[in-house]
C-alpha cells in the first residue's frame, strides 16, 4: 500500500496554528498533542512548525507538564485587575438595572453610561468610567 498524504497541508496548518478564540478544551488538547510529539523524540522546533506555534512556547509546556503533569497543560484564569465591584454589589446592580432610573430617583426614564456611573458613585461610592459603564450595560444586553 503507498503512503496516505493530505492534499492541502497549507490548510491544515492555517486551522492548527489559529488557536484563538478556541475553547479551553481545544487548546488543552493542543498542548497534549504538541508536549506528546516532543515525548516521542520530534524537537520543539519541529512540532511548532507541524502545528503552527512558537518552539518557545511548546518548550514552556513541555516544562509545565514535567512540573505538574496534565494540569499544567490546562488554561489558567488570566491575571487582571480586580474587579471594583463585589459580588454582593453586582447582584444589587443588576436588581436597580431591572429597574428604571425613575424608579430610582433619577430623572432619565432609560440607563446611560453616564447614568450608571452616577449610581454606582451614589450607591457604592465607586467610580467607573463612563465607557466602563457602557460595557456593563452592554453585557446585561448582548
Amino acid at each position: 500500500m503507498h503512503r496516505l498524504r493530505p492534499l492541502n497541508l497549507d490548510s491544515l496548518r492555517t486551522e492548527l496554528a489559529a488557536p484563538a478564540g478556541r475553547s479551553h478544551e481545544w487548546r488543552y488538547a493542543h498542548r497534549l498533542h504538541a508536549v506528546l510529539l516532543v515525548g516521542v523524540g520530534h524537537s520543539c522546533y519541529q512540532v511548532a512548525s507541524w502545528l503552527g506555534g512558537d518552539a518557545r512556547s511548546i518548550e514552556r509546556w513541555v516544562q509545565a507538564f514535567d512540573r505538574h503533569g496534565v494540569d499544567g497543560l490546562k488554561s489558567h484564569p488570566g491575571s487582571g485587575r480586580p474587579a471594583r465591584l463585589t459580588p454582593a454589589q453586582r447582584a444589587q446592580l443588576a436588581l436597580d438595572l431591572s429597574a428604571e432610573p425613575v424608579e430610582l430617583g433619577f430623572a432619565q426614564a432609560h440607563w446611560s453610561g453616564k447614568l450608571l456611573a452616577r449610581h454606582l458613585e451614589r450607591q457604592f461610592g465607586i467610580r467607573l468610567s463612563q465607557r466602563h459603564c457602557q460595557r456593563l450595560l452592554q453585557q446585561r444586553h448582548p
